[in-house]
């Protein structure tokens, strides 16, 4: 065997080895529609080619703490997002901030189990888009979460976050410079989603 081979086998057992101590761990509350709010909590730590299905979402992201990095920009705290979409939501969030449009306050990663059909105890089953790192939320202050809002109006109902102001800079609207950025690097608007909520806050590849 020349040189040339060992090199290569050696080299093979050593990505080998670097795939099998590669850890998932991360941590995700359980949302009870029953209770409205987070029950308990699952904490998972586990080799990372044991990754299921469900823990696999947009853009190749999974909640893995491994896959998500920190983002920061001068004008904001720091916060997570998914490191193969990571500089495309850095580059955005940048240029409508410089653009005209102040941003305050972003969230990006944070694992939870707030989707999908409820179990036998009211629990939700699947990992929400926050929860892979590829979801945001701009300035939650004054893009408030609304229910009974087929199309927006003063009769929509604010349950979270803080009141929609038209009149302010900061109120994500289709004409915002971060509407632009987001709709840009394939991120969809939640004030633009079907049914009775609407979430102007929020950005993702679905906009739920």
């Amino acid at each position: 065997m020349n040189i040339i081979m060992l090199l290569t086998f050696s080299l093979f057992f050593s990505m080998a080895k670097a795939t099998e101590t590669k850890v998932c761990e991360y941590s995700a509350t359980v949302w009870n529609v029953a209770a409205r709010k987070s029950v308990r909590t699952i904490k998972i730590f586990k080799p990372y080619s044991s990754i299921t299905k469900k823990e696999r979402g947009p853009f190749g992201c999974t909640p893995c703490l491994v896959d998500q990095v920190d983002i920061e920009l001068p004008f904001v705290k720091s916060f997570k997002a998914c490191k193969f979409i990571a500089e495309k939501i850095k580059s955005a969030l940048s240029n409508a901030h410089y653009a005209g449009f102040p941003i305050y306050e972003v969230e990006g990663y944070r694992a939870s189990y707030s989707k999908g059909k409820p179990d036998q105890l009211k629990n939700r089953t699947e990992l929400s888009n926050h929860a892979f790192g590829t979801a945001i939320d701009v300035n939650t202050n004054h893009n408030g979460l609304y229910d009974k809002c087929v199309q927006w109006s003063s009769d929509c109902r604010l349950i979270k976050g803080g009141k929609r102001d038209l009149s302010k800079q900061e109120t994500i609207t289709e004409n915002s410079p971060l509407y632009y950025e987001m709709k840009r690097i394939g991120l969809k608007w939640g004030g633009e989603i079907q049914g009775l909520q609407k979430d102007f806050m929020h950005f993702s590849e679905t906009g739920y």
